[in-house]
């Protein structure tokens, strides 16, 4: 598969070496009222002191951050800020740790689509769905549609590990792999009803994930054998 060209992906580092002064304000204003002054934390949200920089990135550029409230379910927005803000941010962000953080962004290609289907099938599908189009994962927690995230996003997520996702370092997902899982997710997204398409599969049943999908085998499963039963019966009586 030809790999598309993506500006994110091109300016997925960039971003870190620019230079500007409104990081701490934006910090206060945006951000220090749930994370403290200094990143410390509060009962609202949790420490930054020490997080690298793909986390912070992560959550503001795909507009996660920051929340309308304090414990809103976070769930992908359009960013509030520009990439060359979200920069300063997360600059700023990691001067609060005695020992600088990992600034490193991952830088994310269009790989392999066939390959990255199977990758996703045994690393990712269990939460997002075949076709990433997401599902509850439990209590208020939610695997988002993946419909609107951008490959250099998806690559972040899979390094970050957000909310309870969990996060998959080079030894367990290869910065290749990354590439091609992403492949897969732009093709499904763009492509999947095209003739030579990818064919993702699944019924999302109102993206309420696999208890629906249980409700709905159990409600024919059951249907079906009163059917049975009933017209067993009844062949018996006519006889």
């Amino acid at each position: 598969m030809k790999a598309a060209p993506v500006v994110l992906a091109l300016l997925a580092l960039a971003p870190l070496r620019a230079q500007g002064d409104e990081g701490p304000a934006l910090y206060a204003t945006y951000c220090a009222s749930c994370h403290g002054a200094r990143g410390q934390g509060s009962p609202d949200a949790p420490p930054l002191i020490g997080k690298p920089a793909v986390d912070v990135h992560f959550m503001l550029d795909s507009g996660r951050m920051p929340a309308p409230a304090p414990s809103v379910n976070e769930i992908p927005r359009q960013p509030r800020f520009s990439q060359a803000q979200i920069a300063e941010i997360v600059r700023y962000v990691l001067s609060f740790s005695p020992v600088r953080p990992n600034d490193a962004l991952p830088h994310v290609v269009l790989g392999d689509a066939t390959r990255g289907r199977e990758l996703f099938a045994a690393n990712c599908a269990q939460c997002h769905g075949a076709a990433g189009d997401g599902a509850s994962v439990g209590a208020a927690d939610v695997a988002p549609d993946l419909s609107t995230a951008s490959i250099f996003q998806v690559g972040e997520a899979v390094r970050a590990g957000p909310g309870v996702m969990p996060r998959f370092g080079p030894r367990v997902l290869r910065d290749r792999d990354v590439d091609d899982i992403a492949a897969y997710i732009d093709l499904v997204r763009t492509r999947a009803n095209e003739p030579k398409g990818i064919d993702a599969g699944g019924f999302p049943l109102a993206h309420v994930g696999p208890v629906a999908e249980g409700i709905v085998a159990w409600f024919f499963g059951l249907g079906a054998l009163v059917l049975f039963a009933r017209r067993v019966g009844t062949a018996g009586k006519d006889r």
